[in-house]
């Protein structure tokens, strides 16, 4: 199995992961606040979704994805609680299933050379390269499968792991 391979397979599973922490979740649930000032998983999957489009259209401009960078999903709009402004659950788990699957994609096809290019300079103090890149797109969903956990907590859902 080649590097990219790896990785590929890295980002899949962090998908299935999250699909898994927030499949028994519903509209409502994708809406609460375990703690004041935490981010819904609305507003998570969201980010989520245009973070993955951002980063891989970021280092390979030619990869086409089937939704834009949505606006209601910058930090200026994490606080917001209302259902109307926001998609369903869902709309945001399919652009983030076929985000994180475009994503694995263009990671399995790239070359050792690719992998190892310098990323666009303001990306450079998070993910100096596109191997990095990779790892992130990983990495940053378990990240917030940590927050979806103490969700999960306080909505009394069962324990996954």
């Amino acid at each position: 199995m080649s590097t990219a391979e790896l990785l590929s397979k890295n980002v899949l599973q962090s998908k299935g992961m999250v699909d898994t922490f927030l499949k028994d979740f519903s509209d409502a649930d994708m809406l609460f606040r375990p703690a004041k000032t935490a981010n819904h998983a609305i507003w998570q999957m969201g980010h989520l979704a245009n973070s993955v489009r951002g980063l891989v259209t970021a280092c390979g401009p030619g990869v086409a994805f089937p939704f834009e960078d949505d606006t209601r999903f910058g930090k200026s709009k994490a606080s917001i609680d209302d259902p109307a402004f926001f998609p369903g659950k869902a709309e945001l788990l399919g652009r983030f299933d076929q985000g994180m699957d475009i994503a694995a994609a263009w990671v399995a096809k790239l070359s050792d050379a690719e992998l190892a290019t310098p990323t666009p300079e303001r990306m450079r103090p998070f993910a100096p390269t596109v191997a990095n890149v990779a790892i992130l797109l990983a990495s940053h969903a378990m990240m917030h499968i940590g927050q979806f956990t103490v969700t999960r907590r306080a909505l009394g859902k069962p324990i996954l792991f």
